[in-house]
């Protein structure tokens, strides 16, 4: 992932790198022509990472992800 499709990505969520991160694990999906439906947690967790990686952060950390989606959920 470029550092240009990340920003998109971001940019689309309005800055919210959770929600970037599930509509590229989405995407990825959709593109490995995986069934309709919501992507799991490893596969945001490695949306995530792309996306962080891209930028040159730091890898995120998957139980606080993990937590931030339970979060949204509720």
């Amino acid at each position: 992932m470029s550092l240009e499709e990340a920003l998109a990505y971001l940019d689309s969520a309005e800055g919210d790198e959770l929600a970037a991160a599930f509509a590229l694990a989405r995407d990825r999906n959709s593109l490995d022509g995986a069934a309709v439906g919501e992507p799991d947690p490893a596969e945001v967790h490695h949306a995530l990472f792309l996306l962080r990686r891209a930028r040159g952060l730091s890898a995120p950390s998957f139980d606080l992800m993990r937590v931030q989606l339970r979060a949204r959920a509720a």
